[in-house]
C-alpha cells in the first residue's frame, strides 16, 4: 500500500490496521522472548495512526493500547524481575515514550498543514490577477486588429501562452492536495481525442516557435473518444507537452501521438528529442519533490510538482502514466485512459 493510499483511508480503517500491526508485533515479541527487543517496532503502528489518522486522541489511545499489550507480553513470557513493580514501571516508561512520539508527530503534522494552507492561500490569490492578465492580452489581440505588426503580435501571443501556462500550474497546485486525499471530483464523460490533441498543440505553439522546435500531432485512425474529465486531461497533456518543449533543443521535433492500447484503452504519447533522463530516475519522476532530489545530484528530470499532478490526475480518471527515456536520444511520456 502506497502512502497516497493511506491518506485516502478513513480513520476507522487506519486504526484497525494499526491495532492489527500491534498484535502482530506482540506475537513476534512473545515467541522470540526477551533476548530480542521489539520496542522500536511498536512505534510503527502508533506513528502510522497518529500521522495518517490525523487525530491526536486516537494516537493517544493507540499508545495506551500498545503499552498494555507490551505489558501483557511481558507477563505471559514468564520473565522474572527483582521487584513485582518493575514490569509496571517499564510499561509506564514505554507509555511515556509512546506519548512523546504521538504529541511530536501531531504537532509536526499541524505545522505542516498550516504551512500547506498558507501556500494554498497564496497560490489561490495569484489566480485572480493572472486571469485578469489573460483577459487583457486576449482583448488586446481582438481589438488591435492590424494595428500591431507581426513582431508585436508574436510578443502578445507568447505572453498569452506563458500566462496560460502559469494558470495551468496554479490550478495544478491548488488541485494537488485534493487529488492526494481523493477528494477531487472527477467528471468522466466521452472526450474527443483529436480535440484534446488540438488544444494542446494550440497552447504549445508559441512556446515551440520561440524555441524553434517543430510540434506535430498525430491521431491514429479509429481513435475517437476516451472516457475522461475533459479539463483534467487537457491540463495533463499541456503540462507534459510544456515539459517536453522546455527540454527540447533547437531544431528538434516534439510529437503528440494518440493510439489504441490494450484492454480497450487509448494511449497518448508525448515524445521529445532532448537529453533524456538517466534510468535510475525514470521511475521517480512522478514522485513529489523528485526534482529537488535530482537537482542535488546534478540531474534535471522535470518541472517541480507538475508531473506529480499528472500522475494523480490520470490515476483519478482510471488511467496509468509512465515514462521511457534514453540518454541523448529523448524521452516519451505516455498515459492511458479507458476508451469511450
Amino acid at each position: 500500500m502506497r502512502l497516497e493510499d493511506l491518506q485516502k483511508q478513513s480513520l476507522r480503517n487506519i486504526f484497525i490496521l494499526g491495532i492489527i500491526l500491534i498484535f502482530v508485533i506482540a506475537t513476534m515479541d512473545y515467541f522470540t522472548g526477551f533476548e530480542l527487543s521489539f520496542s522500536v517496532f511498536y512505534l510503527i503502528p502508533i506513528a502510522l495512526i497518529t500521522w495518517f489518522g490525523k487525530d491526536r486522541r486516537v494516537g493517544i489511545l493507540t499508545a495506551i493500547i500498545g503499552a498494555i499489550v507490551w505489558l501483557t507480553v511481558d507477563a505471559l513470557s514468564g520473565q522474572t524481575y527483582s521487584l513485582a513493580l518493575v514490569p509496571f514501571w517499564n510499561a509506564g516508561v514505554r507509555l511515556g515514550f509512546f506519548l512523546i512520539v504521538v504529541f511530536s508527530l501531531s504537532s509536526l503534522q499541524a505545522a505542516t498543514e498550516r504551512r500547506e494552507e498558507l501556500a494554498q492561500f497564496i497560490v489561490h490569490d495569484l489566480r485572480a490577477p493572472l486571469s485578469n492578465t489573460l483577459s487583457g492580452l486576449t482583448l488586446l489581440l481582438e481589438i488591435s486588429g492590424d494595428s500591431l505588426d507581426s513582431m508585436q503580435q508574436e510578443i502578445v501571443q507568447i505572453s498569452l501562452a506563458s500566462s496560460n501556462r502559469m494558470l495551468t500550474l496554479v490550478n495544478s497546485l491548488l488541485d494537488l492536495a485534493q487529488l492526494e486525499s481523493g477528494k477531487f471530483k472527477v467528471n468522466l464523460q466521452p472526450v474527443a481525442v483529436q480535440g484534446v490533441v488540438n488544444i494542446a498543440l494550440e497552447q504549445g505553439f508559441a512556446m515551440a516557435k520561440r524555441g524553434e522546435v517543430t510540434l506535430v500531432g498525430d491521431v491514429d485512425e479509429g481513435v475517437e473518444n476516451m472516457l475522461a474529465d475533459n479539463d483534467l486531461v487537457v491540463r495533463v497533456l499541456v503540462n507534459v507537452l510544456s515539459n517536453a518543449l522546455k527540454f527540447s533543443p533547437t531544431g528538434s521535433t516534439v510529437q503528440i501521438r494518440a493510439s489504441r492500447h490494450e484492454n480497450q484503452q487509448v494511449a497518448i504519447h508525448v515524445h521529445d528529442e532532448g537529453k533524456g533522463i538517466p534510468k535510475e530516475w525514470a521511475d521517480k519522476v512522478f514522485d513529489k519533490f523528485a526534482q529537488v532530489d535530482a537537482k542535488r545530484q546534478g540531474t534535471i528530470i522535470g518541472s517541480g510538482l507538475g508531473l506529480t499532478f499528472c500522475r494523480l490526475a490520470i490515476e483519478a480518471q482510471g488511467g496509468r502514466i509512465w515514462l521511457t527515456s534514453e540518454v541523448d536520444k529523448g524521452t516519451t511520456v505516455s498515459f492511458t485512459l479507458p476508451q469511450a
